[in-house]
Formats: C-alpha cells, sequence, structure tokens
C-alpha cells in the first residue's frame, strides 16, 4: 500500500515537474530570471540554490510553480512572453511523447520507427482528450471530472496492474493536464494567453489591475472546484463495495 502511494505521488510529481520545467526552459533562453521552481506547496522540506534560482520541495507534494522575475518578464518581446505562458504544456506533451517511445522502443527495440509511432498516439490522445473536454464543459457534466484525490485512486489502481500501464496512465495524466492549463481561463496558462493574444490583436497591454483581478478571481474558482472534485472522489471512494 505505501509503494503505491508513493508511486502514484511519484507520478504527480514528475508531471508536474515536467510542466514547470517547461515555464523555467523558456524563462531562462528568454532572459527572464528564475526566482525559484518548486514541486509542491507549502514549507520548504529540501531546497538549494544554483544560477541565482532556488530549487525547493515542499512539504505537500501536489502540484508545484515556478516563480519568476515579473518586472523583467512583462518588459519582454511579446514572443518570448508566449513561449514561457506557454512552454509548460508543451513540455507535458514532450513528457508523455518520451514516455510512449520508450514504451515502445523497449517492446520492439525499433527506435526510428518509435519516433513515429509515440507522435502519432500523442496526436489522438489529444484528439480523445480534447473532445471530452468539449462534452464534459457543454454538458456541464463535472461528475465525469476528478481531482486530486481520485487521479491519486486511478494512479494506485495503474500501479497495480502493472508498471506498463503506470507509465501510460503518466502519459496520459500528462497530456491531460498539458491541455487543461491552455483552456481560456484566469489563473490557467491559457488564461494568460488570453490577455497576451489580447495585446497582440488591440496592440496595447490590458490593464494590469484588471490582469490582476480576473487571475485572483480566477484561482479561487479553481481552488473551490479542486475543493468540490476531492469531495466528490471521496464520496465515490466511500460508495465504491
Amino acid at each position: 500500500m505505501l509503494l503505491t502511494l508513493l508511486a502514484a505521488l511519484l507520478q504527480l510529481s514528475l508531471i508536474v515537474f515536467a510542466h514547470e520545467l517547461g515555464h523555467w526552459f523558456f524563462a531562462k533562453i528568454s532572459g527572464v530570471p528564475v526566482i525559484s521552481f518548486n514541486i509542491g506547496f507549502g514549507t520548504k522540506l529540501w531546497s538549494v540554490q544554483r544560477g541565482g534560482t532556488i530549487y525547493a520541495l515542499r512539504c505537500v507534494p501536489v502540484g508545484g510553480y515556478v516563480q519568476l522575475a515579473d518586472d523583467t518578464l512583462k518588459n519582454k518581446s511579446w514572443l518570448a512572453r508566449f513561449s514561457v505562458v506557454s512552454g509548460g504544456a508543451l513540455f507535458n506533451v514532450l513528457f508523455a511523447w518520451l514516455i510512449l517511445y520508450a514504451l515502445f522502443a523497449a517492446r520492439h527495440g525499433i527506435l526510428l520507427n518509435g519516433v513515429y509511432q509515440a507522435f502519432f498516439m500523442v496526436c489522438q490522445l489529444l484528439k480523445e482528450i480534447w473532445r471530452d473536454l468539449v462534452l464534459i464543459f457543454a454538458r456541464g457534466d463535472f461528475a465525469a471530472l476528478s481531482g486530486p484525490v481520485g487521479i491519486l485512486t486511478f494512479s494506485a489502481a495503474a500501479v497495480r496492474q502493472s508498471w506498463k500501464v503506470f507509465w501510460l496512465f503518466t502519459a496520459l495524466l500528462s497530456l491531460n493536464l498539458g491541455l487543461v492549463n491552455l483552456l481560456p481561463f484566469p489563473a490557467l496558462d491559457g488564461g494568460r494567453l488570453i490577455f497576451l493574444f489580447y495585446e497582440l490583436i488591440f496592440r496595447r497591454k490590458p490593464s494590469p489591475r484588471w490582469e490582476r483581478a480576473a487571475h485572483s478571481l480566477g484561482f479561487l474558482l479553481l481552488l473551490a472546484l479542486i475543493i468540490f472534485l476531492s469531495f466528490q472522489d471521496i464520496g465515490r471512494l466511500g460508495a465504491a463495495p
């Protein structure tokens, strides 16, 4: 049981690490100082400073974030800001592709063909995830969604089946996180992209005050949704035979 829980937490940490690594990578190559790179939330359990950036593990092992020097970021070119914001989702897709490629190569040993096969699988999965998201929001069927508790439950079930199923589920989760983060909702990466496209179209930056307010409200709504989904997940566990 403990091994299963640790594996599920490791899975979430790897997916979050891949996402934040994307933000970190594009910030670094764009010349934006990265103040800290954090896996988890809350009190620091471990940290080290390298190249002006603090890398930290925190006590709540779900989620993570990269703290950037916003004063520097807002003065960068539109393309640099776009790459920093969208980099997390891109690295989630790359991480999923890497997992699928490794699984294919381990089974067939055909490295070049595995590149194409993994790419094809990623495209198919993204198409299916997008279709499911559209249906969920079009119908308002939030019962089809799962929060952190439900994800950990599915992860634990995948570990009990086999490590191959575990890694396949990891790839699927990574694609889900990347695509969900691109939804045009404040506080998500997609919400930040909406403000960037507003700037691109109208040739002026949106009001910083209104942008901060939108993201703050979006964060509170996301927090409320996570709490709702967590109680929903717990209810499902209690109702399970």
